[in-house]
């Protein structure tokens, strides 16, 4: 029996419909001759997910997206997977939703949990969780910098507004006025400078002997000061030592009993006999003041003796 065109035409067809679909599969890390299981997971959002994403374990593809939907009645989205069958984790697995890279899209990994006796199987809903992508990070470490970006911006703007006002044309003539002063100012220390850096090496031999000079005098005023410091001081000093002492050797005659300023200031019977005396001295002075005669004998002519008269 001859094939027909016709039917050779549509065996090709079908084989590479068979063919196109086998390598579509192989290459989303599923094969249709392998079992399968059916799981799902709900997120609040799956921006970016799309249908065939990749469902990984550390990074190795173990199935697919096949669809994704709203659950009913609400605006969560439901997550159909489709796994191998041979995995053997518990349902209490968490499916992470995250991005696999800059530019890699979005897939799902399974954090696997292994119980004994608790194994998935079709049907069942594991425990969702999305991981902040790169980009939310970055976006995340963004925003702090951003807010304060545009605070300094609004002080910057707000310093440059109240500069502008202040700064009018009169204030802007003098600010010129016066970095022109200025400027005038520090070309007459410059002409200054140079002036006085000419004088210095013009008379750099006379300052050099004027100091030179005043070394020497110097060196000679300290040697006449020790020179006086060695002699008069030493002189004073000896001088002040002998006084001293004259002084406390007549401070020990006054204290002395054998001294008659010593008796008279320390022994009260010395004072009596003195103050007698001298009471004696005064009546005889009166009296010879009142009868001279009696003490005193004058003649012009002679006093006569009288034994000569009796002989």
């Amino acid at each position: 029996m001859k094939l027909t065109k016709e039917i050779k035409t549509t065996i090709f067809v079908l084989f590479s419909v068979l063919l196109f679909i086998f390598g579509f599969n192989f290459l989303k890390g599923t094969s249709i001759l392998d079992k399968q299981k059916t799981l799902y997971a709900v997120y609040d959002e799956v921006d970016g997910l799309m249908v065939g994403a990749s469902v990984l374990v550390n990074g190795l593809a173990i199935g697919n997206v096949t669809s994704l939907d709203f659950l009913p009645n609400s605006t969560n989205i439901l997550v159909t997977l489709k796994l191998k069958d041979k995995l053997r984790f518990s349902p209490n697995s968490t499916a992470t939703l995250h991005e696999t890279g800059l530019i890699g899209g979005i897939a799902i990994s399974i954090d696997p949990v292994f119980e004994n006796g608790n194994i998935i199987k079709s049907g069942d809903t594991l425990k969702s969780v999305i991981r902040p992508g790169l980009t939310e990070l970055i976006n995340e470490q963004i925003q702090p910098l951003q807010r304060n970006l545009q605070s300094i911006l609004v002080s910057v703007d707000s310093l440059f507004l109240g500069v502008t006002n202040i700064m009018n044309k009169d204030s802007q003539n003098n600010l010129k006025v016066a970095l022109d002063e200025m400027t005038s100012a520090i070309s007459s220390i410059n002409s200054s400078a140079i002036i006085l850096e000419k004088t210095l090496k013009s008379n750099d031999l006379k300052i050099n002997n004027t100091i030179g000079n005043i070394e020497s005098i110097s060196s000679n005023m300290e040697k006449i000061t020790d020179s006086i410091a060695n002699t008069s001081l030493k002189q004073t000093i000896s001088n002040l030592e002998k006084s001293i002492e004259g002084i406390n050797k007549s401070i020990q005659d006054l204290n002395s009993d054998s001294s008659s300023l010593g008796l008279l200031i320390r022994n009260d019977e010395f004072y009596k006999k003195l103050n007698s005396s001298v009471n004696d001295l005064n009546q005889l002075l009166i009296d010879l003041k009142n009868n001279p005669k009696r003490y005193i004998h004058f003649s012009i002519f002679g006093r006569k003796d009288k034994s000569s008269g009796n002989d």
